[in-house]
């Protein structure tokens, strides 16, 4: 694996470079671009200097003390991409605040990259977007002028909707280069707006792409609820049941239409979902392959890329999941796709043409082997013998991953990405993905990237998490520790609530200031299904004649419930895997893959937990308390759990306790603090009284979320 030079975490960097930042410029010209590179250190690095390509690495340029302090190097470099190191001494250092990296081609050394664009062309720049559920937008936008400072001509603004439809023009300012669009009578759902504008000397800005989200369900993802797919074994045709596929690793026959008639059905809506999560579409090969376990598996699970720029028409073809993507949005749902960055399947034409390119890593090296560790190998060792592993540090690959990813992501409109192997691959991988994404479509919020970083249940995998979050990388990782805690607390009893709090309080400490949106599960498709931990039988052999058991007491059901009421009452995104909220058995994969269940084949109380989870998911769409308040805790001991949600001053709160002990005696749980009054618990429907000097009870294997009497959520 190609080296990185250490990084010098005591140097204060900042970089500016091909933004669309206004210059003062001189009086009478307009607002103008700024594309110069700029490098920042603090004002104590004074024998820091910059080494770059843009000199053959010849060079050791010296940042110049600033009047308002740190030191600056500014350079006028030629549009595209540069390569710079920090040197102090003999030691080379990457800039630690620059988030673009990329691989010197001549040893493979990661650098920092400044990528410069070209100001002989105007730009747009998109202030303000703005979509409201009367049907009305606004967008306030600028032209930027070139370096010719050529002022805007308010005649060349033309701004269309996908629709065909021209947004109204207001306020247009030469002098300045702004201007405001609006629109009336949009339909709920998603707009996609084109912005075309030119210089009095006609040269034309690169167009603006601009989305706007009229009355969504949630409007922040931290606001919603995520439900996650795998599309071949959901439903068939018409929201048909599938029938279990002829092995636990064939094709069931799932497709993208039924997903769509579930969401028609309003399936979705009654859980509270505000968004959904597509296992991949791409193409996949036909013919089955022996996995690692030694048994035969298909590609119905997506993750083995034989077209990458295709929808598999098993599942329906292109027209199937423009049509789904266009039926979410009409009902204020947003759609991610899986991304599968990190390898291809050997027979996609991109390693036909470019495996002599260095492009991917050498052959021989599977992962998990005994001559190919993951901890020595994780980001040069292939998945299996026939899915060839992108090697980053060759030329093109960080650019081929960014226009992938925008293709799907332009071509059907979806809104953003659940991105497959994370630290298979280095972050500048990433980076660059969360970069092109951003700067081609206003405003930032418009794409969402959640990223898969598999940890364990340590505290420490919290900072390996943390690694890949921030601004300008990752919105989202999956709270891996908190789902492996929630499981010991609800599931096994391994753990405890105790173990849970103590996990969350040090993710809070951890993720803070990364603006991070955790994603909170119980499984996913990689892992056991949490009800069959709770049964104790998870660990079946699937390929065997006893695979995990459908459970049929109650017990495990209640666990399940206990763990619902966790992750949906709990601050960061919830995520249903799908057959969670009727309880789906499954042990490891592929046995968590199970066919998502007819109603006709549901027992009584596989109904009931769904019950339970559409009161929770109803309850989380209607309570800002449960969406954007503080969290308190009230008790947290192995068995028994306690916190409020929200603020009580503001008579916008929600209390959450929990009892995971089989019993016979129920938990008394002391109410010192809390506001008087009655309250109604959201799950049985039951009153409870909490008076001064009161306290709550909780039967075992059970949980109460309680709301004030009267609440508009009730």
């Amino acid at each position: 694996m190609a080296g990185r030079p250490r990084t010098a975490r005591w140097i204060t960097a900042s970089l500016l470079v091909g933004a669309a930042v206004v210059l003062g410029a001189a009086c009478g010209s307009p607002p103008r671009r700024d594309c110069f590179a700029r490098v920042w250190v603090s004002e104590s690095a004074a024998d820091v200097r910059v080494r770059g390509s843009w000199d053959g690495w010849q060079g050791a340029w010296a940042p110049k003390l600033q009047e308002g302090g740190g030191r600056l190097l500014r350079l006028v470099l030629p549009p595209g991409e540069h390569q710079y190191l920090l040197q102090q001494g003999d030691e080379l250092f990457v800039d630690p605040t620059n988030p673009l990296t990329s691989f010197r081609e001549a040893d493979g050394l990661e650098v920092s990259s400044l990528l410069v664009e070209d100001c002989s062309r105007p730009s747009i720049a998109v202030w303000t977007v703005a979509g409201e559920r009367d049907g009305t937008a606004r967008i306030d936008a600028q032209l930027l002028a070139s370096n010719a400072e050529e002022p805007l001509d308010e005649t060349s603004i033309v701004a269309t909707a996908a629709s065909g439809e021209r947004l109204s023009i207001e306020a247009p300012d030469e002098g300045e280069g702004s201007f405001t669009l609006s629109a009336s009578g949009l339909a709920r759902g998603k707009h996609v707006v084109t912005i075309e504008a030119a210089d009095a000397a006609g040269t034309a800005a690169e167009p603006a792409r601009v989305a706007v989200f009229v009355d969504p369900v949630a409007p922040k993802w931290s606001d919603g609820i995520l439900y996650q797919i795998m599309i071949d074994r959901f439903r068939g045709d018409g929201a048909s049941a599938l029938s279990a596929p002829s092995t636990p690793g064939s094709r069931a026959g799932g497709t993208l239409d039924g997903v769509l008639t579930e969401l028609e059905a309003g399936t979705f809506d009654e859980l509270g979902v505000s968004a959904l999560w597509l296992s991949p579409v791409y193409v996949n090969p036909d013919a089955a392959r022996e996995g690692a376990d030694g048994n035969l598996y298909e590609g119905y699970h997506g993750y083995w890329p034989l077209e990458s720029r295709a929808v598999d028409e098993r599942i329906g073809g292109d027209a199937a999941l423009h049509a789904l993507v266009d039926a979410a949005h009409a009902r204020g749902m947003k759609v991610i796709l899986d991304l599968v960055p990190n390898h291809v399947y050997e027979d996609n034409t991109l390693y036909a043409e470019k495996r002599d390119s260095g492009w991917f890593s050498p052959e021989g090296c599977v992962c998990g082997t005994a001559t190919c560790s993951w901890a020595e190998h994780i980001q040069d060792c292939w998945f299996t013998p026939y899915l060839p592993d992108i090697r980053w540090q060759a030329p093109g690959t960080l650019d081929h991953a960014a226009d992938e990813a925008r293709f799907w992501y332009e071509a059907f409109d979806i809104d953003g990405f659940r991105i497959d192997a994370v630290p298979m691959m280095p972050r500048a991988s990433t980076r660059r993905i969360a970069r092109e994404l951003r700067t081609t479509t206003d405003p930032r919020e418009a794409t969402f990237l959640l990223g898969e970083v598999f940890t364990g249940p340590e505290e420490g995998a919290l900072q390996q998490l943390a690694t890949f979050l921030g601004p300008d990388t990752l919105d989202s990782v999956f709270d891996f520790p908190l789902m492996w805690a929630i499981r010991g607390a609800a599931a096994d009893g391994k753990g405890g609530f105790d173990q849970v709090e103590a996990i969350l309080a040090a993710g809070d400490e951890r993720f803070a200031g990364s603006g991070a949106v955790m994603a909170h599960m119980l499984d996913n498709h990689d892992t056991t299904r949490f009800i069959s931990v709770a049964n104790g039988d998870a660990s079946a052999d699937p390929w065997g004649a006893s695979p995990s058991a459908q459970p049929t007491t109650d017990e495990p059901y209640a666990r399940l419930e206990l763990g619902l009421t966790a992750i949906l009452t709990l601050p960061g995104l919830p995520v249903f895997y799908y057959g969670d909220e009727v309880g789906l058995a499954g042990g490891g994969d592929p046995d968590s893959r199970r066919v998502m269940p007819g109603e006709n084949a549901l027992s009584d109380r596989q109904k009931a937990v769904r019950d339970v989870a559409r009161k929770l998911g109803k309850l989380r769409r209607c309570s800002s308390a449960l969406r954007e308040g503080s969290r308190v805790p009230i008790h947290a001991e192995p068995r028994v759990w306690a916190y409020l949600r929200g603020d009580p001053a503001a008579d916008d709160f929600v209390i959450v306790a929990m009892h995971s002990s089989t019993g016979p005696s129920s938990a008394i749980i002391a109410a010192d603090g809390l506001p008087p009054g009655t309250y109604v618990d959201v799950l049985s429907g039951t009153s409870v009284e909490i008076g001064p000097g009161a306290s709550l009870e909780v039967p075992p294997l059970t949980a109460r979320v309680l709301v004030p009497a009267g609440s508009p959520c009730l």
